[in-house]
Parts: structure tokens; C-alpha cells; sequence
């Protein structure tokens, strides 16, 4: 039997350790898994001094991720997890960029957690409509829910498919006439293309698609629509949904304040982290990215008010008024985007908009008042809001080519830069410490 000698020299190493922790404390001799700085890179990443910012701006977190094929959207949901649609599916991510999973989907574009740790996830589906045509295979726009897929599960609780799960068209023959071959206005050329989450876990789903008939029974193909859940018996949630409403205010034709003209995103006023309290507001902000076009205002905040005749949607007109003495950009500023591709909205006490425009390559940053822009840090001479949007074409470190998506969590931004197959990470360098 082999035996291992020891020296009597290292039964003293317990006592002097002990004299050493009562003299230093257990973290200055070992280290601990808490310490502030030692996560913040872990989980963010180091700034590259070479690229830190003379003036107030956003720097990159090194390094990227770039493990993607053609990322169209990055969330990070109440998990605290980071979710990412690419080419091949859904990948769930820790937030050291280091992954957990991937769900293969086909044509993944958007994806979204409500506050039960259930994944929506906008992609494709195929499917046989026997009493259409059997020999036709049909690729249909649908909405993946995934029960928590964070915990290492795949179960899937619900399936949403264009046009059978679009309550304006309930009737079988509605539901044909979109799957027509002959037509040009099939179902298959819908894209679901924004998803948002209220505070009681209320879908809402943004599409585009080629019809658009006003003052009929079925829905534009551009709007939003509506889901709630489906309650078995005891009035307990099953898992599934339903649609319950499309939102008709929203004109799928001509551009205004209040238009769905080829919605590229969609957000709402609900995001990570959880919270005990989270707002009630149903009102939402849209980009309308259709690039054939002429769109002035292409990103617009539409409130959800209630009135005596029930809950009324209206244009957030009040952004139209731009005080130029304290910024000089604004959110409803005339063309002031080209292909608005993402949107974000920072749920936490800034209140910030941030929106990708795929036109620009360019990421922008708005207050809630409209102003272009972060208010001016303490002892700075500014009395403007300080502009801290910035892009162009190219692979550089504050450069993008074709962003589709956009997420903020604790201060740090996240983009899908679709185009160089990678997700981009940055911070205000107000907010190093």
C-alpha cells in the first residue's frame, strides 16, 4: 500500500493560516467569489484601453461573442440568462458569454421571456394542411413557447401558427383562402417580427405581411396582436394561449404616429430584472422598417390609455414638441432613421430607448422625454443632453454591419450584429467605477 510521508514541518501550515485569516480576513488571503470587480469582468468583460473615451460615451466590453451564425436578436430575461436567435435556433448563454444550450429552429428571428421563465421564440413551421393540398409542404410563421428551457428542459407548451392562430380569422374558410397556392397573399409570406411581455405575462406579437384590407372581419397582416392564456377549469393557466384581441388602431397603410407600416420590432415597458412592482402600462414602441417606404417617423411610442369606451390606443403626440435648448437630436425627429431594425427599452430608473437602424449601422440612445442622448454627469459643463449614439459600416470594435436586435441589463447594452456573427457589448464609461 503506498503511503505518503509528511513532514512535521506542515502540521504548522493550520495554525499559521488561522494567525494569517485573523489577521488579514478569509478574502484578502483566498480571494472570494463575490468580489465586485472580479465579477464585473467575468460576467461583462474588460474594457480595451485603447479604446476607452475621452468624452461620455459607451465603450466595448472584449471580448465580443462570436460564435453566432447571423444573430438576428439577444434578450436577457428574468433568469438573468441571455437568449440569442441566429440561423441554426435559440442559444441560452450565461452572462460570461459561455453556453448552455441551443434549440434548434428554423428561421429563429425574435425572442422574449415573461415573467413565469417561459421563452417565446418567433421562427418557422412546417406544416401539411391535408384538406388544402396533401402535397404541399407549407412554411408558416409561428411563436415557440417553451416552458423555462433555462432550467435544461425542452418541453414545449404551445405552438402559435399563422393564420390558425389569429382569432379574426376563426372560420376554416378564412383560414384557407391564406393558403391558397394561386394567391399571392399566402399565409407563408407573413414574418412575425417583434414580440413584448406586459406585467401579467400578456403577449403581444408584431407581424408584417402583404395584406392589408382596412374594415374587415380578418386583420391587416401588418399589426399587433394580442395573446392572454388559456385557463383549464379552476381557472389555472394551462400553458397555452390565445388570441384575444389585434390592435386596429394601428393603420397597416399609410405612415403616421399612429401606423403599422412593416413593423421590423416591437417593445414594451416590462423587462428584466424581476421586480415586485412592475409597471402596469400597456403602451408599446414599434420600428417600422419596411425600406420601400417613405416612413418620417419610423419609431413610435403608442400609449394604451383607458378611457370610458375601454382601453383606447393613441399617438404619444407630446414628442413632436423638441426643446433645443437641452438636446439637438430627438426620437420624433423627421427621418431620422432609415431601417430601424431593433428596439429597447431600459426598465430601471433611466428609462432609456434604444433602437438599431440596419440602414445606418448605427446604434441610437433616447430618454423618455424624446431627447437624443444622456443627461449630463455631475460636474460636467453641458447643460444639453450629451449624445452618446455612434456606429458605420465595419467590423470594428464601435462599428456594426446590419444590427437586427438590441437588449439592455444593468447597464450594459447588447446588439445582434448580424452581419459580423457576433454579439457586441457595451457600457456608458460613466458607469466604471
Amino acid at each position: 500500500m503506498f503511503r505518503m510521508k509528511v513532514s512535521r514541518y506542515l502540521l504548522l501550515i493550520p495554525a499559521i493560516l488561522v494567525l494569517a485569516i485573523t489577521l488579514k480576513g478569509c478574502d484578502e488571503i483566498f480571494g472570494t467569489k463575490g468580489d465586485s470587480v472580479t465579477d464585473e469582468i467575468f460576467e461583462e468583460g474588460r474594457q480595451d484601453p485603447t479604446l476607452i473615451l475621452d468624452e461620455v460615451g459607451y465603450a466595448a466590453l472584449l471580448p465580443f461573442w462570436d460564435q453566432f451564425d447571423q444573430p438576428t436578436d439577444v434578450m436577457v430575461g428574468y433568469d438573468e440568462l441571455v437568449y440569442v436567435t441566429d440561423a441554426s435556433g435559440l442559444h441560452i448563454l450565461d452572462r460570461a458569454g459561455r453556453l448552455f444550450r441551443t434549440i434548434e429552429l428554423d428561421g429563429a428571428q425574435r425572442v422574449l421571456q415573461d415573467r413565469l421563465l417561459n421563452v417565446y421564440v418567433s421562427a418557422r413551421y412546417d406544416t401539411i394542411v391535408e384538406v388544402v393540398d396533401p402535397t404541399i409542404t407549407w412554411n408558416l410563421p409561428a411563436v415557440f413557447k417553451f416552458e423555462n428551457p433555462g432550467s435544461g428542459s425542452t418541453v414545449v407548451l404551445d405552438t402559435l401558427i399563422m393564420p390558425f392562430d389569429d382569432a379574426s380569422r376563426s372560420t376554416p374558410g378564412s383560414q384557407r383562402r391564406r393558403l391558397d397556392p394561386t394567391r399571392t397573399d399566402n399565409a407563408d409570406k407573413i414574418e412575425i417580427t417583434g414580440l413584448g411581455i406586459l406585467y401579467d405575462n400578456t403577449l403581444y406579437m408584431a407581424r408584417r405581411g402583404p395584406r392589408n384590407i382596412t374594415g374587415q372581419p380578418e386583420a391587416p397582416d401588418n399589426t399587433i396582436l394580442i395573446y392572454g392564456p388559456v385557463l383549464d377549469g379552476q381557472g389555472n393557466p394551462t400553458g397555452k394561449m390565445r388570441n384575444v384581441g389585434q390592435i386596429r388602431a394601428l393603420n397597416p397603410n399609410v405612415p403616421s404616429l399612429i401606423s403599422a407600416v412593416g413593423i421590423s420590432d416591437l417593445a414594451t415597458f416590462v423587462a428584466a430584472p424581476q421586480r415586485e412592482n412592475m409597471t402596469e402600462d400597456r403602451s408599446f414602441l414599434l420600428a417600422q422598417g419596411d425600406p420601400e417606404r417613405d416612413i418620417p417617423f419610423r419609431v413610435l411610442w403608442v400609449n394604451a390609455e383607458f378611457t370610458p369606451d375601454g382601453l383606447e390606443y393613441r399617438p404619444r403626440s407630446q414628442l413632436l414638441a423638441q426643446d433645443t435648448a437641452r438636446a439637438d437630436r430627438f426620437l420624433y425627429e423627421e427621418d431620422r432613421f432609415v431601417r430601424p431594425s431593433g428596439i429597447a427599452y431600459s426598465a430601471d430608473a433611466r428609462g432609456h430607448i434604444f433602437v438599431t437602424d440596419a440602414g445606418t449601422d448605427s446604434l441610437y440612445l433616447f430618454q423618455s422625454n424624446g431627447q437624443e442622448g444622456v443627461v449630463p454627469p455631475a460636474g460636467s459643463t453641458s447643460r444639453k443632453a450629451i449624445n452618446v449614439s455612434f456606429g458605420g459600416t465595419g467590423a470594428g470594435e464601435r462599428q456594426f454591419n446590419e444590427p437586427s436586435g438590441v437588449a439592455y441589463f444593468r447597464q450594459v447594452v447588447y446588439v445582434a450584429d448580424k452581419g459580423n456573427n457576433r454579439i457586441a457589448r457595451y457600457k456608458l464609461n460613466t458607469d466604471f467605477e
